[in-house]
């Protein structure tokens, strides 16, 4: 079929280079369209141009002098089709520099002294970058006018020559440090050992990146990068996204002074680094300077020593930003002082996706109280472990009393969960509809079912007996479609005791259902009263079969800790949940609990899954997909087996004794 070059062209562009690679071998036709497309992107630690610039052999370090030809020449006739290049090794590097790569729209530099980028052993080290007016040696901290020759400092001119020759970039990246050896020349401007550039060094860094005026994203740092940041006005008024590399925190003295505004910047993102501090007049300043900012990153730590007292300052209102995100890596709670908010004393708004990452914090309570200057909140993503979604604060914080949050979501991992009062959270989060817990206490089950009764999806784990908190939670919830975890301990005495569930629209439930003998009240007094009303009914003259009297038989001589007809109500309650697609019975735990799993459910008289304990009861079950209990191999027998695929075309899944699947699940 032939299409017209228009359409192919267009997807051709949606294919990665691997795909473009095989649909260059179709056809003469087909290798004009997509030679282009295959050149576009060139990664080496991708498929198919890891195999060409792979080493032959594992143990080589550079490629062989045969293949690194192959590459050279390649990239020499098809480098005009070259669009977006990221320098990670110094032949590919010198090969796109002598192959006249000079229609880039990214160009992204790695660091340039890893030992994957050491000078090889080819004959590019023949060719050498002279200085120009362009890119002067004065403005590199050389010593040493001999230097000049050295190959790690040539590979540095050819880098700011790539920038020079492609006038048309519109996303340039430089590492961290671009090299360690020969950086810009800097110079200490103030009492804390902060540097910055010389005079010379700024002017190179306006001259060369102002000359590329298609230029919307920049990501550097050396020194650089607060000077950039405040000439953003003035010299790159198109510029969208600026990553600030944090090598050192904002000048003091800039923040005396009101900032001239950036209408076009969306994107500022303070990387990562333990030298960068933000403090509140920081924070004030960014917010002032780029009115039209969308999404703001602050990376390192929240210091105010070095502030002036605020007094006086007016509240900023900000309507701009809509996610703010939080990386800090202090090694001591005390030195991320969260006090900055209410310092900076500026409303947010309009973010609605919050991210708070890190390794040390001061209490959670802290955190929340953050909180208020985040009206419109729609998602917080608390710690690695802990996801906190669309929460609206109303009346300030959760240690403050009386508020309410308007969560949707709750996700807290084992350690967050221990360090936060989930009973008083879930207690003003009255609108969650999905909750994923780890580690909880029975007292947290009880609040979820008090409070979020328009929940959905639940999944926790505990080592705690929560059987009446759970009932509770089924009667309550009305709503639930997912309760999966592990430990889900129910008694089965406490189901038939239960109100009715409510939670009929349950697809997916993991729980324990086990007979524990009571030895006073209510509950042992119900279990005697289920004993003599079986006894009533087998005096009771009727005819049957000498199977279902040995069967009967067996029945009463456990009628203690189990009953057929206790364990025939409860898989009859079951079967009501009509919805129900999955269902795990099983005592399962995670590797590292295993020991501890076995001791917490040693002794537990369990449900039996056999045809003559009532599994017949949960027949009525027709979406069932999953069914997984434990096995005892003495009562399951083929009997069961047949009726399972009979029912439910379910065969035993390979590898799981003790889960069925249906057939096409498999």
């Amino acid at each position: 079929m032939y299409l017209p070059l228009e359409l192919m062209t267009h997807i051709a562009s949606f294919l990665d280079a691997e795909s473009c690679f095989a649909c260059v071998s179709v056809s003469r036709y087909w290798k004009q369209v997509f030679t282009p497309h295959l050149w576009h992107t060139l990664n080496v630690s991708e498929q198919p141009w890891s195999r060409l610039f792979s080493p032959d052999q594992p143990s080589l370090r550079y490629p062989s002098h045969q293949r690194q030809h192959l590459v050279r020449d390649l990239i020499r006739r098809h480098g005009h089709d070259i669009r977006v290049l990221e320098m990670d090794t110094a032949w590919l590097f010198w090969g796109s520099l002598l192959g006249h790569v000079n229609n880039l729209l990214s160009l992204t530099f790695r660091r340039l002294y890893t030992p994957m980028l050491e000078w090889p052993d080819m004959e590019f080290e023949a060719y050498s970058i002279e200085s120009s007016e362009a890119i002067p040696y004065s403005v590199f901290e050389i010593n040493d006018p001999r230097a000049y020759y050295r190959p790690d400092f040539m590979r540095l001119l050819a880098c700011w020559h790539m920038v020079l020759n492609n006038k048309a970039l519109r996303r340039l990246v430089f590492p961290y440090e671009a090299n360690d050896y020969f950086t810009l020349q800097a110079q200490d401007y103030g009492d804390h050992g902060h540097f910055d550039l010389t005079p010379e060094g700024k002017q190179f860094l306006i001259n060369i990146l102002s000359s590329l005026p298609d230029l919307r994203h920049m990501e550097i740092g050396q020194d650089s990068d607060s000077f950039l940041l405040i000439s953003l006005s003035e010299h790159f008024p198109k510029l969208t996204s600026f990553v600030h590399l944090g090598t050192a925190s904002l000048e003091p003295s800039m923040l005396l002074q009101p900032p001239k505004l950036h209408q076009s910047l969306q994107t500022l993102d303070f990387k990562v680094s333990k030298f960068f501090y933000m403090d509140a007049g920081s924070l004030r300043w960014i917010v002032t300077a780029f009115p039209g900012l969308r999404q703001l990153s602050v990376s390192g730590h929240f210091n105010g020593v070095f502030l002036d007292p605020l007094e006086g300052w007016h509240d900023i209102e900000n309507h701009s930003i809509t996610s703010f995100e939080v990386f800090d890596l202090s090694s001591m709670p005390t030195e991320s002082d969260l006090s900055l908010f209410d310092e900076a004393r500026i409303i947010f708004h309009a973010v609605k996706e919050l991210k708070w990452t890190g390794e040390e914090y001061e209490s959670p309570g802290v955190i929340f109280r953050t909180l208020m200057f985040f009206p419109a909140l729609e998602r917080f993503k608390f710690s690695s472990d802990a996801v906190l979604t669309d929460p609206l604060a109303d009346g300030g914080a959760i240690a403050g009393g009386g508020s309410v949050y308007r969560f949707k979501t709750l996700m807290l991992g084992a350690d967050t969960a221990l360090g936060l009062d989930i009973e008083q959270l879930l207690n003003q989060s009255p609108f969650l509809t999905r909750v994923e817990l780890s580690w909880i206490r029975p007292i947290d089950v009880k609040a979820l079912a008090d409070n979020c009764q328009a929940l959905e999806y639940l999944q926790f784990n505990t080592y705690e007996r929560c059987s009446l908190e759970l009932n509770r939670l089924f009667v309550n919830c009305s709503e639930l479609k997912e309760c999966t975890g592990e430990y889900h301990l129910v008694e089965a005495i406490d189901i038939l005791r239960s109100p009715q569930w409510r939670c009929l629209s349950l697809k997916k439930l993991d729980i324990i259902i086990f007979y524990g003998p009571r030895a006073k009240g209510e509950q042992e007094r119900m279990l005697e009263k289920a004993r003599r009303k079986l006894t009533k009914e087998r005096r009771k003259p009727r005819r049957v079969s000498l199977q279902h009297v040995q069967d009967e038989g067996r029945s009463t001589q456990n009628s203690q800790s189990k009953s057929r007809r206790l364990q025939e109500k409860v898989l009859s309650k079951l079967a009501k949940l009509s919805q129900l697609q999955e269902i795990d019975f099983r005592l399962r735990s995670l590797d590292q609990w295993s020991q501890r799993g076995r001791e917490f459910y040693e002794g537990l008289d369990l449900l039996e899954f056999t045809l003559e304990s009532g599994l017949a009861e949960l027949g009525g079950l027709d979406r069932l997909e999953k069914i997984a209990f434990k096995i005892d191999v003495d009562k399951f027998g083929q009997r069961e087996r047949d009726w399972m695929w009979e029912r439910w075309s379910m065969m035993e899944k390979p590898g799981e004794e003790r889960v069925f699947c249906v057939e096409d699940l498999m």
